[in-house]
């Protein structure tokens, strides 16, 4: 299943346009040479390999499936970017991260099945003063637990189904300390992506039909994705990418 999902989204890419969605949410950060990045939700290495390509930037990802982890220290030793792009493991129930080390940090749905506080305490605590933070995941609506495509979804996620409010998570970074200056709904372009990577795909079937084993996980993996497309657009889900500053001492999170 991995390698199919490498297929739609790219090479160590777990998201439809994995590379171009996250260079475009480091991109205003201003990334240079001498910027360190922690980036929380490496998957399997794209994420972590791609920054440090195109910024020069030292990215240290952290990554909670024991299962991604070894694929994605392979894809980061196999990027040339030597140290500039390194992997480790979190827990993000106990987050055990370091603190205060880092300009800026990213974290790319490291919030899925999770408490989200202290996810978000563990993100602005690792953050040198005045540090950026950009986080990207998927929120729902109040009544989306009742939704019997949402339980569907969530299922095969592997994610319990309920899920934080745009709302709390902004609260919650209020809290920190963090000045939200971005909290912008990115839904209609994630759908876009995913309705393009499907389209490109599925095209060689036209002329070249799957085998049945590659026939079942295209289906079970269309299945997954069809769900979240629907949600998006009747707004059960929201995508939501969020953009705050550090203040110059972060608040410790009781």
């Amino acid at each position: 299943m991995l390698a199919l999902r490498h297929e739609l989204c790219g090479d160590g890419f777990l998201f439809p346009d994995g590379e171009g969605e996250v260079l475009r949410l480091a991109r205003p950060l201003g990334l240079s040479e001498a910027a360190s990045v922690a980036l929380l939700g490496a998957g399997s290495g794209g994420p972590v390999a791609a920054i440090a390509a195109a910024f020069g930037a030292w990215v240290s990802g952290y990554e909670a499936d024991p299962a991604l982890l070894p694929i994605a220290e392979e894809h980061c030793r196999q990027s040339g970017q030597g140290k500039r792009a390194t992997v480790a493991a979190w827990e993000p129930a106990q987050p055990a991260l370091p603190r205060a080390h880092f300009h800026h940090a990213l974290s790319l749905y490291a919030l899925a099945g999770v408490a989200p506080r202290p996810v978000l305490a563990a993100l602005a605590e690792m953050l040198r003063p005045r540090g950026q933070l950009v986080l990207i995941d998927l929120v729902a609506t109040p009544d989306a637990a009742a939704d019997a495509d949402f339980a569907r979804w969530a299922l095969l996620e592997g994610r319990p189904p309920v899920l934080p409010s745009e709302t709390e998570i902004t609260r919650l970074l209020g809290e920190l300390g963090c000045d939200v200056r971005v909290a912008e709904d990115v839904s209609a372009r994630h759908v876009e992506a995913v309705i393009h990577a499907w389209r490109v795909l599925i095209r060689p079937m036209a002329s070249v039909r799957p085998t049945l084993a590659r026939a079942k996980l295209l289906v079970a993996e269309a299945e997954r994705w069809l769900l979240r497309v629907r949600l998006l657009q009747a707004g059960r889900l929201r995508l939501v990418r969020w953009h705050a500053i550090t203040a110059a001492k972060t608040k410790p999170f009781a």
